[in-house]
């Protein structure tokens, strides 16, 4: 795909969605229509639905080489290709591969932005994440409280590199259960080192 993430983040970055799943100028939104932002800042690279940050980021100040080099983030087609839809950015959306599999490809625009609009309020990726790793601590019988106790003071630069160390790809992303079965594993070993 020729089209670059720096052109859409450019097409985007001054566009929101409201509650309807209605994409407007953000300038144009009122308060009843609790519209969202697309993208907050030019260096500020996540997930547009789940907000998932990307675990390595080009080494650049220059906010388009650092759109341009990001490895996280696809470019979803809002109207599916298979329907229609082009390449332009007023077609792209960019998602991490875990929403881009989830999001709805359907020939009504609005379902695609009312999905992102859900998203974004009731399922951001630190909401998912937690949840996830509640989920893997039931699984591996771990009382995650006590956990969460013991390694309070781990650094989280320390946890991020220990996840990109720990977890395999799945179609081009960290599965959720994944990262959540490591981040046990990595808290665990803290602790343990910690008692030394």
């Amino acid at each position: 795909m020729k089209t670059k993430k720096y052109d859409i983040y450019s097409y985007w970055s001054d566009k929101a969605i409201t509650k309807s799943g209605e994409v407007k100028r953000i300038g144009e939104c009122t308060d009843g229509e609790e519209a969202v932002k697309v993208t907050e800042l030019p260096d500020e690279i996540f997930c547009w639905a789940c907000q998932c940050p990307p675990y390595r980021t080009a080494d650049t100040e220059d906010s388009k080489v650092l759109w341009n080099k990001d490895t996280l983030l696809d470019r979803a087609h809002i109207l599916p290709r298979s329907k229609g839809g082009d390449d332009s950015p007023a077609n792209l959306f960019l998602l991490c591969p875990n929403c881009h599999a989830e999001a709805p490809d359907t020939t009504n625009p609005r379902n695609f932005f009312s999905w992102i609009y859900y998203r974004r309020r009731h399922e951001v990726y630190s909401q998912l994440s937690e949840q996830e790793v509640r989920r893997a601590a039931e699984i591996r019988g771990i009382d995650l409280e006590r956990l969460f106790s013991a390694a309070s003071g781990m650094d989280p630069d320390q946890m991020r590199a220990q996840l990109i160390e720990r977890c395999g790809l799945h179609g081009g992303a960290i599965s959720r259960s994944s990262k959540a079965m490591a981040i046990l594993d990595i808290l665990e070993d803290y602790v343990a080192r910690q008692r030394l």
